[in-house]
């Protein structure tokens, strides 16, 4: 009996822990009213993907990141391919302190998507913050690749927490920055077009028959030796005036 008493009362704390968030909703206010409404096709086993990713982020403005964490989760789970909740389902778990849970997010976000720069660049942050130096610079740069302006403070304040920039810097010019400088011309399609009809319409030589095995196999009668004519004697001609001078005259 007292089993069954610390049961019901740990199931009864597990609700009333669960529905905290909802004591703290007032309909006067749309974020809130939104979440109600959500709330409602959850219940009711209307909710899409989409639907449930965005309870999990608007429980997340709110300030409840285990539930966020839970709708985020179910989201997924109705749909593995949801880019968007995988990549909030990412943000959730490292603000919770959750870095290899994000990484994993994050990864499949950019397997998925691979320029999601907003993924790289927190998959670089999370990569850094567990000391994968490499990963973390490769990251970076990829996702400045697709969105220069995240390695501005200004736009992305995030990007002070990192030691690495300088790195991922270079790595970037390196790989976009100076292979886009070189400079590669066009084809000159008119060009090639009128060298193509200046060329010589030639017929291609009919190449040379090989003998066949049955004529390499059978020996070729052997032509009869010609004797050479008689020798006459050799009578005098004038000379030719292509050499110069006269014509000689002939003796008797």
């Amino acid at each position: 009996m007292r089993t069954l008493a610390l049961l019901a009362v740990a199931l009864t704390l597990g609700a009333a822990e669960g529905a905290v968030f909802e004591r703290h909703l007032s309909p006067d206010r749309p974020e809130d009213q939104a979440i109600l409404n959500y709330l409602t096709l959850a219940e009711q086993g209307q909710a899409t993907s989409n639907d449930l990713a965005e309870l999990g982020v608007l429980l997340a403005d709110k300030g409840f990141p285990k539930d966020a964490e839970r709708y985020l989760e179910e989201a997924v789970e109705a749909d593995g391919e949801n880019v968007e909740a995988l990549y909030r389902l990412g943000l959730v778990r490292q603000r919770m302190g959750k870095e290899g849970s994000a990484i994993r997010c994050y990864r499949k976000v950019v397997n998925l998507r691979p320029g999601h720069a907003y993924a790289s660049f927190m998959l670089a942050l999370a990569e850094e913050k567990r000391g994968r130096r490499d990963a973390a610079i490769y990251h970076y740069a990829k996702s400045y690749r697709h969105l220069p302006a995240l390695a501005n403070p200004r736009f992305n304040p995030l990007v002070i927490d990192s030691q690495l920039q300088d790195e991922a810097q270079l790595l970037r010019y390196r790989r976009d920055v100076a292979a886009a400088s070189i400079d590669v011309p066009p084809v000159d399609l008119a060009a090639v077009r009128a060298m193509m009809q200046a060329l010589p319409e030639t017929e291609p030589e009919a190449p040379t028959p090989l003998p066949t095995p049955e004529a390499m196999a059978t020996p070729q009668p052997t032509p009869p030796r010609k004797e050479p004519p008689p020798k006459t004697p050799a009578t005098t001609s004038p000379a030719s005036p292509i050499f110069g001078g006269a014509t000689p005259t002939p003796t008797r």
